[in-house]
């Protein structure tokens, strides 16, 4: 028999045990992202925006604490982007 498969949301309602502080973070800011993309489809987009202007705090949190130049600026360039969405949402309400 094949195990059963399990959902992504499934295997990320919460972080593993044995992750590392710095990888709980990480994982909390891609839940951020998730959950504002969610809310997003759904036509929530006040909750959106400020789940994306959330994760953007969180990740240039992440990009502060960095020395590796390339990790800096992975973690910078997605705070970018969810500004960008976040100012995206906001042009776009009535």
């Amino acid at each position: 028999m094949s195990a059963p498969k399990v959902t992504t949301q499934q295997s990320q309602a919460h972080p593993a045990a044995g992750m590392s502080k710095l990888k709980k973070v990480e994982w909390y800011a891609g839940q951020l992202i998730a959950d504002a993309g969610a809310k997003e489809k759904a036509g929530s987009v006040e909750e959106a925006i400020v789940l994306y202007l959330n994760a953007a705090d969180v990740l240039l949190l992440l990009a502060k604490g960095q020395d590796n130049y390339t990790v800096w600026k992975g973690y910078s360039d997605k705070a970018i982007q969810c500004q960008q969405r976040s100012r995206m949402l906001m042009a776009s309400r009535k």
